[in-house]
């Protein structure tokens, strides 16, 4: 096992059983890391941890261990995310869903949609014009009070991302990150909320070519896709089931959108 020359770091995410510790040979790797996830990178650990390493033993390939699982690979960005998205280990008491959430004012506005809706963009946009910032990716819900808890991650754009903010004259302070796979603009929103917020209304969400439209959901039709868009797969426990439930009863919109300034006008303050 290789120690000589190696860093140390922790990375502690909100919500979670247990820390990650960092270790690794490479410091390109251990900056690019500092880029995308921020202040929750850091020299020390406040829970348990689960041990990431990733050494170089060759021009493009790298040794790397977790959970006494050891392989070779040649792209460790991928492998640290690919791991770190695998294996989130939330508390027992959070439900983590894929997406974003903004507020304007007492509550927040929660975005869901598929890779591809243009979740990180709009955040983006809905910040830099005054809403204050959430979480991006990962939004936790306690299950007992339904409150949304920060989650506030760097929010990292790709390169389309970046020309449509570009397209709508905003200008923001990104650093551009291109590592092995890895190619985005990394944004820190300076406006985020602090403490837990209750939830103002959901929007499931697309981007659409041709038109701007929102609609109201039934309950019921909510309900199905919100069971759709848990970040990690839940066990059908009665906590679970109710949680979607009450979260489904609140205001619920499908909104299709061409121009970012529509999906503002639409939220408002919440």
């Amino acid at each position: 096992m290789k120690n000589a020359g190696t860093i140390k770091k922790y990375l502690s995410l909100p919500d979670r059983k247990y820390d990650y510790c960092i270790v690794t040979d490479c410091p390109e790797l251990m900056d690019t890391l500092e880029l995308l996830y921020g202040g929750f990178l850091g020299n020390g650990a406040g829970r348990d941890c689960m041990e990431l390493r990733v050494y170089r033993i060759g021009r493009e390939e790298y040794q790397v261990f977790f959970e006494g699982i050891t392989d070779v690979q040649n792209d460790p960005i991928r492998f640290i995310n690919n791991t770190l998205f695998e294996n989130p280990f939330f508390n027992e008491d959070i439900l983590a869903l894929h997406g974003a959430a903004i507020s304007g004012g007492s509550a927040a506005a929660l975005f869901l949609g598929p890779t591809g809706a243009g979740k990180t963009t709009l955040t983006a946009y809905l910040v830099s014009r005054g809403f204050r910032y959430i979480t991006e990716d990962c939004i936790l819900i306690n299950y007992a009070d339904e409150l949304v808890n920060p989650c506030p991650l760097p929010l990292h754009l790709r390169d389309g991302g970046a020309k449509v903010l570009s397209g709508n004259n905003i200008v923001l302070n990104y650093q551009y990150v291109d590592y092995f796979s890895l190619k985005r603009y990394i944004f820190t929103p300076p406006n985020v909320e602090t403490g837990p917020m209750p939830i103002g209304a959901v929007y499931f969400i697309n981007r659409d070519e041709n038109r701007n439209r929102v609609y109201p959901l039934k309950t019921e039709e909510a309900f199905i896709r919100l069971i759709k868009s848990p970040i990690t797969r839940y066990p059908l426990r009665t906590p679970y089931i109710q949680a979607l439930k009450k979260i489904a009863s609140q205001p619920c919109y499908q909104l299709e959108y061409t121009r970012l300034s529509f999906v503002e006008e639409i939220v408002g303050p919440c």
